[in-house]
């Protein structure tokens, strides 16, 4: 078998040379028996000697690429129009696949990501550094550590104090997660506190990307940090999304919480790992009581692929909606293909005679179906190496755009070889989709002209019937998200945003180590933001709605009826001004006082709170405890529900504590200023007022309507995106009807000048053509809108509440613009039509 392969391979020409030398030896055996044809047609038999010793498979494929080059080249308007057609088809469904798998599939840049897993507590996300401590020491895991990645430092350049992000983490951050290092090192467990590891962009941006700074010092919170290393610039967090904080420290202190990732031990899988917990959180709370029983209920899930989708419902949420969106770029795709094969059907009818003379021949119709497939096979391959290509360029434009988060988003999109494989893939389904109706089709055509243009015509019709309900639907889609942004466009978040300044302050931790020396600095700064000219109040807080949240899940117990309720809700700290300077009505009860300094525990709740856990008699004046001190609180108010996290969301349960009351060790602290002249004129006051109060801290000062700007953004997204694409499928979808108009009209040349020679009126002649448009036109909108009303419901968890999936407006405006768009594609032909002469059209029959 081996010296068979070896022969065809590499002794081709070597067994071509014995079969002329034995056909040569037979002739002259032959003649010197006086026989003139030894044995038949030559040509024949060196063929069949051939067929032994060739790979007739891939050659007779070779030879079909070959011709279809050959034929190609003679039709350069057909191969534009297929390959602008499936390069955007294909380029916009793998630059779409590439994003998801930035979001969804990429790796982390940690060693062996397979063996890492995330470490969940109670359901919570983060846990206390002394419960990583006790998982280290149980030795269920080969070795655990921790990160908050939501942290902040401040960055002083010499010239001014800026607020950077950055990743505190545990001492066996980089040898426990493997983090490669470009320049430097990462640090260890005999390092000192004040070291840090810089994120490359922020070495670039801050520090003009100079290697020799590796070793040197950096003021980081008034203090000097030495640089010890410089991530790679491919460099992906562990909490994906392309979050890149700008510089990693070894240091936190003992009240912050922890994102927990263990390495497990060789051998050891997930689901083992998860069957051990309940023993591993049994034996933990009794080492170390925790409120709830938190310790008993751990579980450790993958970081990376599909598994960690499964498992996280955040993750769930990104990856339903990079589904959707591929199946409508996909449908997009199957418009192009179908452009294409209309196309293709045209071209076909120029090989009638050269397919019936192969067939009359004996050639067979899968050998034919094969070279008439060659064809689209190269237009479908360029057309996805045409799309690969839009994909890359379309990658580095989107890493290249500062996008508006809140936090440092650095996308990394380097197709891999999971992008290359779905362009192929892409590549092999336009194959089959453009090419393989139309190759079959030119086979079955009778002799008939007659009957083969009507029935090519009638095969056009239907693909054009089918195009314009695949657009319906993407049109549809893309509609309701342009609704939808509308709609949040006009939502108000629940507070004043015109008239209001966000301000942001992070106070050097090394100054102001204490609860009495954070709530000066916060009473002072409120008194000189109030004494600004033109500002009506200010407050301060721990989080500004749309810029942070902080949630809760308690059981709730209250003292009056004894009634305990599992709740959930958001929380926050506030100042006694805090709702007026918002503009958040109190629909009862009072405000907080400067009484309210925690000897008696007070909050105000929201209506939702009412609404969900507090249905029966009055809220204001009861009383109740709560997991995490077990002390009363009393209710003095309730607010106005407001929005938290994006605009579309629906209005969630809050509880709000004067930040008298709060044990604050927090050094951030975000202050609102309520101001009765235009926001952006007071920036510059605010700002000079923080900074002289505390001159070492990292400041961020921006109009509130600026700093909610990121609540807009999915539906932003969503409508630039979907928007997009649908503007794609009604372009193709536009293309596709003109074409199969004005092959109408061509094939229908002869009948029309005789209806003109016998009368007709151009009136007439439109009518003819426009019934043709109006039955396509009417039936691929009847079959999209059955279809749409179905494939978009999942949409609707995208939308703010009140629009739905069957909203009437998006339905008829989509009607309407593809009505409007046929009239206009069918405006040519109909001109064409009325221009055919009777005398010229029956002289050329």
């Amino acid at each position: 078998m081996m010296r068979r392969l070896f022969l065809k391979l590499f002794r081709r020409r070597r067994l071509q040379d014995e079969l002329e030398a034995e056909i040569a030896f037979h002739r002259e055996m032959a003649a010197a028996a006086g026989n003139p044809i030894p044995f038949g047609n030559t040509g024949v038999i060196k063929e069949q000697a051939f067929d032994l010793w060739r790979f007739n498979r891939v050659e007779n494929l070779w030879r079909d690429l070959a011709l279809a080059v050959r034929s190609l080249r003679h039709s350069q308007g057909f191969v534009l129009s297929a390959l602008l057609s499936l390069g955007l088809g294909i380029g916009v469904n793998t630059a779409i696949f590439s994003l998801a798998v930035e979001f969804l599939l990429s790796q982390p840049s940690v060693r062996d990501a397979a063996s890492l897993v995330y470490v969940r507590q109670g359901g919570n996300s983060h846990m206390e550094p002394a419960t990583i401590e006790q998982l280290r020491r149980s030795r269920v895991f080969e070795d655990v550590a921790g990160e908050n990645e939501e942290s902040f430092i401040n960055f002083n350049n010499g010239v001014e104090t800026r607020r950077i992000f950055a990743m505190q983490a545990t001492r066996n951050y980089f040898t426990v997660l493997g983090v490669p290092v470009a320049n430097g090192r990462g640090w260890d467990e005999s390092d000192a506190d004040d070291v840090v590891v810089l994120h490359p962009r922020f070495w670039r941006a801050r520090l003009g990307g100079d290697p020799a700074i590796v070793g040197k010092s950096i003021r980081l919170d008034g203090r000097p940090y030495t640089v010890i290393g410089i991530l790679p610039d491919n460099f992906r967090s562990l909490i994906g999304y392309g979050y890149a904080p700008d510089v990693f420290v070894p240091r936190y202190t003992q009240d912050t919480i922890l994102a927990a990732y263990a390495r497990l031990k060789p051998g050891m899988t997930a689901a083992q790992i998860n069957a051990a917990m309940p023993a591993l959180g049994q034996r933990m709370q009794q080492e170390n009581p925790l409120p709830d029983d938190l310790n008993k209920y751990f579980q450790a899930t993958p970081i990376t692929g599909i598994a960690r989708i499964a498992k996280e419902h955040e993750v769930m949420t990104v990856a339903l909606f990079f589904g959707i969106l591929l199946a409508l770029v996909g449908l997009v795709l199957l418009i192009a293909c179908v452009n294409v094969a209309g196309l293709s059907l045209v071209r076909a009818s120029t090989k009638q005679r050269e397919i019936a003379i192969r067939l009359a021949l004996g050639a067979s119709r899968g050998r034919l179906l094969q070279q008439l497939l060659s064809e689209s096979l190269l237009l479908c391959v360029a057309g996805a190496a045409l799309g690969f290509l839009f994909a890359l360029v379309a990658a580095k434009a989107v890493a290249a755009i500062p996008l508006p988060f809140p936090v440092p988003i650095r996308l990394q999109i380097d197709p891999d070889w999971r992008v290359a494989s779905y362009a192929l893939l892409l590549a092999f389904v336009a194959t089959v989709a453009s090419g393989l109706m139309p190759a079959w089709q030119a086979l079955r055509e009778s002799l008939s002209s007659g009957m083969r243009r009507e029935r090519k015509l009638r095969m056009r019709r239907v693909l054009v019937v089918g195009q314009i309900a695949v657009s319906f639907v993407v049109l549809t889609s893309a509609a309701l998200f342009l609704q939808n942004l509308a709609r949040s466009t006009s939502l108000g978040p629940g507070f004043d945003i015109r008239h209001t300044i966000r301000a942001e302050v992070y106070l050097p931790p090394n100054v102001y180590k204490d609860n009495r020396s954070i709530h000066l600095f916060a009473e002072r700064a409120v008194e000189g933001l109030r004494a600004i000219p033109g500002v009506q109040t200010a407050a301060a807080a721990r989080i500004v709605p749309f810029t942070d949240s902080t949630n809760f899940a308690s059981q709730l117990e209250f003292s009056d009826s004894g009634e305990k309720i599992a709740a959930r809700f958001n929380w926050n700290g506030v100042s006694p001004e805090f709702f007026r300077a918002m503009d958040i009505p109190l629909l009862r009860g009072r405000p907080f006082t400067d009484q309210d300094n925690g000897r008696s525990k007070v909050v105000i709740v929201n209506d939702v709170f009412v609404r969900n856990y507090l249905q029966a008699g009055e809220p204001v004046g009861r009383t109740f405890t709560w997991s995490r001190d077990r002390v009363p609180y009393r209710i003095v108010g309730v607010a106005r529900s407001t929005k938290n996290m994006t605009i579309g969301e629906d209005p969630r349960a809050q509880l709000y504590e004067p930040m008298a009351q709060l044990q604050n060790d927090r050094s951030r602290i975000q202050f609102i200023v309520r101001c009765t002249t235009p926001p952006a004129m007071q920036l510059a006051s605010v700002r000079q007022v923080l900074r002289n109060t505390e001159p070492a801290a990292g400041l961020e000062v921006q109009t509130m309507f600026s700093a909610i700007g990121f609540a807009f953004l999915p539906s932003q997204i969503g409508a630039a995106l979907m928007g997009s694409v649908g503007f794609l499928a009604l372009l193709l979808a536009v293309i596709g009807l003109y074409g199969v108009l004005a092959f109408s009209v061509m094939r229908r040349t002869r009948e029309i000048g005789i209806r003109i020679a016998v009368g007709a009126s151009p009136r007439h002649v439109s009518q003819l053509v426009l019934a043709d448009f109006a039955r396509m036109l009417a039936a691929g909108i009847g079959i999209g809108l059955a279809i749409a009303l179905l494939v978009t419901r999942p949409l609707s968890r995208f939308f703010v509440p009140g629009l739905s999936s069957t909203d009437p407006v998006s339905f008829g405006g989509v009607i309407l613009v593809l009505a409007l768009t046929g009239v206009l594609a069918a405006l040519s032909p109909v001109r064409r039509a009325l221009s055919v002469h009777p005398g010229t059209c029956l002289r050329s029959e």
